[in-house]
């Protein structure tokens, strides 16, 4: 039996905490097991933002955009939640909202400004499409991979703090009596609201890239992407970037679309700005420590993958580029001690992440020969 696409109108929180439970009875009591995991569910939301004295219409327009894409974020988390149950998953309230904010994608469909010439309103309806498959291949990425779970969720704790901040802004531009101290206030929700758009078109090219991209490789793991997709993304991002400089997740994107078009001196650029406000993220550095590679800087490379090395020393994806590294360098004793220990500690793993690494690790140990570690000389 397959549950029909849902189009819902919110108005008020308890009324959306409502819905929000049916659609989770209704899923876990009538959706069978092989249809969960092959359908196209349809999941709408919408909001309507009514204006007082201290508010623009393009606020107004702004507010009620994030509202019914949250909305409709959180039902199709509430449906996400659903399946995973039913595959015995054991996520998290808080890895459900940072997962579904990092696969599915929100899409605006009626924009329309109402109410009276003295109670002006907007109203936005937002709509979420989820393929099922999609959805559960992309959440077992996020939970095997330890690098790309941060960012999601990192984006997800980032959003909420926006929420909130926006909120409290909202409630006290609202309440303000004094023309100059609204003005300021409204600066402060402008620049709040330019975050989590900015936020936005992160995601967007997230959801729309990242399931074709490998985060962890080179030119040795690349793969063909469509350029106009590629342009896109590339406009988006810069332009998120700029309007919030301390948008890690949108530069590490953008240095992964200027990778897979050979510009490794501007990926180079964004990961740097990007280690600036992240100087512990493995992945900038793993990333960074590519590019490098890929440019002959050899032991720059060395320093990026000594960094993660140190606190994550058997990690597969550092193990691999540090040993292709050494072998760039012609240091194949090295590479094939690097390739070894890759092996080694991922004897039983066979995530598929994991396994592509194996052959090439293998390939590069023959070539380079079984070459013992040089032994140090006993001191008396």
């Amino acid at each position: 039996m397959r549950i029909s696409d849902c189009g819902l109108r919110i108005k008020g929180s308890n009324q959306y905490h409502l819905i929000s439970v049916i659609v989770t009875i209704l899923l876990a009591v009538f959706l069978p097991v092989n249809a969960a995991f092959a359908e196209i569910k349809v999941i709408e939301a919408d909001s309507t933002y009514v204006l007082g004295d201290n508010d623009s219409k393009v606020d107004a327009r702004r507010i009620a955009t994030q509202e019914a894409q949250r909305k409709a974020l959180e039902l199709s988390g509430t449906f996400l939640a659903s399946i995973t149950q039913v595959k015995e998953y054991k996520l998290t309230k808080d890895e459900v909202t940072a997962y579904t904010a990092g696969v599915v994608e929100t899409q605006i469909v009626a924009d329309e400004s109402r109410g009276t010439l003295d109670h002006p309103e907007h109203y936005i309806k937002a709509r979420c499409t989820v393929d099922t498959d999609v959805l559960l291949r992309q959440i077992d990425r996020y939970r095997e991979n330890q690098e790309l779970r941060e960012q999601v969720e990192t984006a997800a704790r980032e959003k909420e703090a926006l929420r909130k901040e926006r909120d409290a802004l909202q409630k006290q531009l609202a309440a303000e009596k004094d023309k100059t101290k609204a003005d300021e206030t409204r600066k402060k929700l402008d620049t709040v609201l330019t975050r989590e758009e900015s936020n936005d078109d992160t995601s967007r090219a997230w959801v729309k890239l990242s399931p074709r991209m490998d985060f962890y490789g080179g030119k040795e793991s690349r793969q063909e992407l469509p350029q106009a997709d590629l342009d896109a993304s590339a406009i988006s991002l810069r332009n998120a970037v700029q309007v919030n400089p301390g948008n890690v997740r949108g530069r590490i994107l953008l240095a992964s679309v200027y990778q897979q078009g050979n510009d490794n001196a501007a990926a180079e650029k964004e990961l740097r700005a990007a280690l600036e406000r992240a100087p512990d993220s493995p992945l900038v550095h793993l990333k960074l420590g590519i590019v490098l590679r890929e440019q002959g800087k050899l032991q720059d490379a060395f320093r990026e993958f000594r960094i993660i090395e140190r606190k994550r020393p058997n990690q597969p994806q550092m193990l691999f580029q540090t040993a292709l590294t050494h072998k760039a360098g012609g240091n194949c004793r090295l590479a094939s001690a690097y390739m070894k220990r890759l092996l080694l500690y991922t004897k039983k793993n066979d995530r598929p992440d994991i396994a592509k690494l194996k052959p090439k690790a293998k390939a590069v140990i023959e070539e380079c020969g079984d070459q013992p570690a040089t032994k140090k000389k006993r001191t008396h």
